[in-house]
């Protein structure tokens, strides 16, 4: 891969990833668009008569270009067939509740897409559709998914219906500018693997000016997701849980967590190997000013694009176990007034897993298919292995997973803004302690565990 790029590409691809969640184009518009499309019979129809099944999605990384290659894909196969998708990309800020209103005013798109584990509230309100006997009517084999996908996909508080189709299976694991590593002499065959390792590759990269950090061994933020998302796993790997396993008791080893929160703190006070000035994490990494960066399979397509040269590494050991964080990304059915609607709309569904060999091995995430997985082209195609496959060999150990109540989003720890990380952001800024904030979180959390 080329080691450089040049102004164009790097405001493009500043352009595609100042959010991995944010719009591609026009959100607001294709939103308004969408609740406000004819219907007939309580259907949407094409001018030649075809079925039209409307789509909302919420990516906006370069995983959202390959996402749209799935659909005209699928539009193309389906041409002649009497069906076609309609894509419409909203905002990811505003998609639940735009979700919420299409619902309830009659009007909701037919599928989009869902993190497994953040959908409690929906399942509870019928929100979202329960795919059981679905699958069966339109020969969706759930026995070509792994047993982990299928069990993400379902909530057991609430019948324990499967709610999803699990797209891809994601975990954090850290890229690394290979230009720094061997500027620094390091191995690139020997990866960090632990803690102590972890810091020594931090500071060997890290460049100064004076007391300035100009490039961050270890890519931080001052705020938002990379501090709150690094501290949930270093949390985890050190024993802390936010949750007990029953769901029943909140912030389990407290002083686990708050260890981690000094060890963050330390990142930044003590090594001195990441610096609290950085904003946006993917343009820092992209245009080299940070060395070490953990991050989601969402990144590649871009930075492959861009010509970045790095690689991607197995998380280190910084706790006592090793865990990652996990997320499974798939797609939902939602409430129509004409449950007519649902058995195309999952049959279409059913053709993006069956087809989903270029989702995850070039858009992002491992496949949840067995049958996928197996195929012996897996490794070979679609991106480079050394980029693609720490995040296909790490998903052994991503079992830091959303935690499945109604207030589920103010437990994940991959967000910039939800309670987790807005009390955390006072530790890091030092307007509390790792000790206060943990009291906090405690409380919180212990309300949302009660409500179900």
């Amino acid at each position: 891969m080329s080691k450089k790029r040049n102004d164009k590409a790097s405001a493009q691809f500043a352009e595609k990833t100042l959010s991995r969640r944010t719009i591609i184009k026009g959100s607001a518009a294709a939103a308004t668009a969408a609740l406000a499309t004819p219907y007939l019979m309580g259907s949407p129809v094409l001018a030649s008569g075809h079925h039209e099944i409307l789509h909302w999605s919420w990516l906006g990384a370069s995983d959202g270009e390959i996402w749209a290659q799935m659909i005209e894909d699928f539009n193309a196969a389906h041409k002649d067939k009497g069906v076609q998708i309609r894509l419409e990309v909203v905002n990811s800020e505003q998609y639940d509740t735009k979700i919420l209103a299409a619902t309830a005013t009659g009007r909701a798109p037919d599928f989009g897409w869902g993190i497994a584990g953040t959908r409690a509230r929906m399942v509870r309100d019928g929100v979202i559709v329960a795919l059981d006997d679905l699958a069966g009517q339109v020969g969706l084999d759930l026995a070509d998914f792994t047993d982990l996908s299928v069990s993400a996909a379902r909530y057991a508080k609430y019948g324990n219906g499967m709610y999803m189709v699990p797209l891809d299976l994601m975990s954090l694991q850290p890229e690394i500018n290979l230009d720094h590593v061997a500027e620094a002499g390091l191995d690139v065959d020997s990866a960090p693997a632990t803690g102590e390792e972890l810091i020594d590759w931090g500071k060997a990269m890290t460049r100064m000016d004076g007391d300035t950090i100009t490039r961050s061994g270890i890519l931080m933020t001052g705020s938002g997701v990379q501090p709150t998302v690094t501290w949930g796993i270093v949390a985890e790997q050190m024993g802390f849980r936010r949750a007990s396993e029953d769901l029943s008791t909140a912030a389990v080893n407290p002083e686990a967590g708050i260890a981690a929160m000094e060890w963050v703190l330390a990142l930044f006070d003590e090594h001195k190997v990441s610096t609290r000035d950085v904003t946006d994490r993917y343009k820092a990494f992209g245009s080299g000013n940070g060395s070490i960066f953990w991050t989601g399979p969402w990144t590649l397509n871009g930075y492959v694009g861009q010509g970045l040269n790095f690689k991607t590494s197995l998380f280190p050991k910084i706790g006592s176990e090793l865990k990652t964080y996990f997320e499974m990304g798939g797609l939902e059915l939602y409430k129509q007034q004409d449950e007519g609607r649902y058995e195309a709309t999952l049959a279409a569904v059913k053709w993006l897993s069956d087809n989903s060999f270029l989702w995850t091995t070039v858009g992002r995430g491992a496949s949840p298919r067995k049958s996928i997985l197996a195929r012996p082209d897996y490794k070979t195609e679609g991106h480079d292995w050394s980029v693609r496959g720490a995040f296909v060999e790490g998903m052994e150990f991503a079992t830091i997973p959303e935690v499945p109540v109604m207030a589920g989003p103010e437990f994940t720890i991959y967000s910039g803004g939800n309670y987790l990380a807005r009390t955390l952001e006072g530790v890091w800024v030092g307007n509390k302690t790792p000790a206060e904030a943990m009291d906090q979180l405690a409380e919180r959390w212990q309300e949302g565990l009660d409500e179900g």
